[in-house]
């Protein structure tokens, strides 16, 4: 573009901004932003838009730079004017707001079930005068809707004590109820008949429109409450091309769009709601675009693991420090978004929360073979080679990975002492110290660690397998050879499960070979639980949800740089995740 041929536009020459008016950039030519980026914003124009489609003036619609800005100025209203009322749980920006701009603010603490304490709430506002209240509907992070008839007596009673409400209806558009608050700002379609002239209602396009990349979010209220948020903005706070967006995002066809995408997002979530309670899992009721599971803490954080290793990420508020003090009964749960396609985040939540199988090691899990094998092994090094090794030596080799196998292990320490046998010396010595002549060896010192309300547990699940869909099949994947495993099975009481050893396979943890033999029978959706890095690795390799068993630190360690999920202390945690067999 020429000079001459932008200042022959037919546009007037403006030269009272100090814009780029008549030698516009190319940049406004290659993309279609459909106006003039070379001169200042005017959100007037989607103000009077938003004004006609609530039945409103313009002056009761004010277009922001994101809902972030308007939470920014309402915190600086709040600092400048008024006591905050905030029923938790709430939005993290709102805490955020009352720490970062040190207001004075009563957080009401939720129930619970985290809904909000309306009587509390509701006596705080009686008892604040010149206050403002912030209510999300649907709140952010529970999903929750309060009823209409509660809406109406917080705006009441903040209305009889001077007060006014900021109402979030970020995710309005995701509610089996339509939004009434409008309705609420203008009487009988009269905008000059405030019904409730204390009210401002926070609306954005970064939801239900899918248009959070544009930063637009608008304020819709009684006119004098809406003048205060406008002074204390930027000049020109929202940027043309995302005015042209959102024109055309409010337009009649994509609208439709917007409407059939909730539509499908509210079924997909009632589904979902659905499922999980049949699985007696503890999920919240939502009307927003996201379901809250409230689990034990540690499986909380063993679901998101598993999740993000599977290329879903999901909110997790069990970093207190991370969630700005939601509330306190927050500290445990996931949020979940709803997406279109439930597909991928049904099944890995199946899998997650309500697996098909659950593998099980056996030595250091189910049994304490610190006595029998860890001995057997210093054992048989003390005797081909005259040296006595430490316990730690034992762990630092196994933490390394690929030494689950304890004839393998002693081999490698032996070769670490400039000793070298061939396996087949070491396993006859190694055969010969574990064994005895008549079992009498120290195969004598194990001892069980699961308790028995667990054996029955897995027992009675893995017998209900075929009359139920609910129940789960347990079995036991282990590096011990078949006599030996069989044997350990026995001494557990967990004879009935079905056995994968080191006689079942080619390869051994951690090749995922076992576990894959058992997913075949029974289901992918499976769970491995094991006290080594192998253990973590074949769990990884096989999709599995892996659990790691230890109670030390370094090991705990060792078990998530092996992939482990979460790290138990011992299996008998396990027990309080098996919400299904309660």
């Amino acid at each position: 573009m020429s000079i001459k041929e932008s200042t022959e536009s037919k546009q007037p020459l403006r030269l009272n901004f100090n814009e780029r008016s008549d030698f516009t950039s190319p940049l406004e030519q290659k993309y279609n932003f459909d106006g003039g980026i070379w001169q200042y914003p005017d959100r007037k124009p989607l103000e009077q838009l938003l004004a006609g489609r609530y039945g409103l003036k313009p002056s009761q619609v004010f277009c922001t730079n994101g809902g972030d800005e308007a939470i920014m100025i309402l915190m600086r209203i709040l600092k400048e004017c008024s006591p905050l009322i905030l029923p938790l749980p709430a939005f993290s920006q709102y805490v955020w707001g009352v720490e970062s701009w040190q207001l004075e603010a009563n957080l009401i603490e939720g129930n619970k079930d985290l809904t909000i304490d309306m009587d509390a709430t509701l006596n705080a506002l009686r008892a604040t005068t010149n206050s403002v209240v912030i209510i999300t509907r649907p709140n952010n992070p529970s999903g929750e809707l309060i009823s209409l008839s509660n809406l109406l007596e917080i705006i009441e009673t903040a209305k009889d004590n001077n007060s006014w409400v900021f109402l979030d209806e970020a995710y309005i558009e995701f509610s089996d109820e339509q939004s009434v608050a409008c309705s609420l700002l203008a009487q009988n379609d009269d905008p000059y008949n405030a019904q409730y002239d204390n009210l401002v209602i926070l609306r954005t396009l970064s939801k239900a429109y899918g248009l959070a990349g544009i930063r637009l979010g608008y304020l819709l209220g009684a006119e004098k409450l809406i003048s205060e948020f406008e002074k204390r903005c930027a000049p020109f706070n929202v940027a043309t091309p995302t005015l042209n967006i959102a024109m055309e995002a409010l337009s009649k066809s994509n609208q439709e769009d917007v409407d059939n995408y909730c539509l499908t997002i509210r079924s997909n979530r009632n589904q979902l709601f659905n499922e999980l309670k049949s699985r007696n899992i503890n999920v919240l009721p939502s009307q927003a675009n996201f379901l809250v599971l409230q689990l034990p803490i540690n499986q909380s954080i063993a679901v998101e693991s598993f999740l993000a290793r599977n290329g879903i990420m999901v909110r997790s508020f069990c970093d207190a420090s991370l969630t700005n003090n939601l509330t306190n009964n927050m500290t445990n749960c996931l949020r979940v978004t709803i997406p279109f396609n439930m597909s991928k985040l049904s099944s890995l939540l199946k899998q997650a929360l309500y697996p098909d199988l659950i593998c099980l090691d056996m030595d250091g899990v189910l049994i304490d073979t610190s006595g029998s094998y860890d001995a057997t092994v210093i054992a048989t090094v003390k005797k081909l080679s005259g040296t006595t090794i430490a316990l730690d030596d034992i762990e630092q080799l196994k933490s390394k990975g690929g030494f689950n196998n304890d004839w393998v292990l002693s081999q490698q320490l032996l070769s670490n002492l400039g000793k070298e046998y061939d396996l087949e010396e070491v396993i006859k010595v190694f055969q010969q110290i574990y064994l005895g002549e008549n079992n009498d060896g120290l195969v004598q010192n194990e001892q069980v660690i699961i308790n028995q309300s667990l054996v029955k547990l897995i027992k009675d699940s893995t017998a209900a397998i075929t009359n139920t869909s609910f129940a789960i099949a347990f079995a036991i994947v282990t590096g011990r050879p078949l006599i030996e495993a069989t044997a350990g099975a026995n001494f557990i009481g967990l004879e009935q499960l079905k056995l994968i050893s080191l006689d079942c396979v080619e390869n051994a943890k951690p090749s995922p070979e076992g576990i894959k033999k058992l997913q075949d029978s029974y289901s992918a959706f499976s769970w491995m639980c094991g006290d080594n890095p192998d253990d973590m690795q074949a769990a990884n390799a096989s999709n599995s949800l892996a659990i790691g068993i230890a109670n030390e630190q370094n090991k705990q360690q060792a078990l998530y740089l092996a992939g482990a999920d979460f790290v138990l202390n011992d299996i008998n945690e396990l027990e309080n995740w098996l919400c299904p067999l309660k």
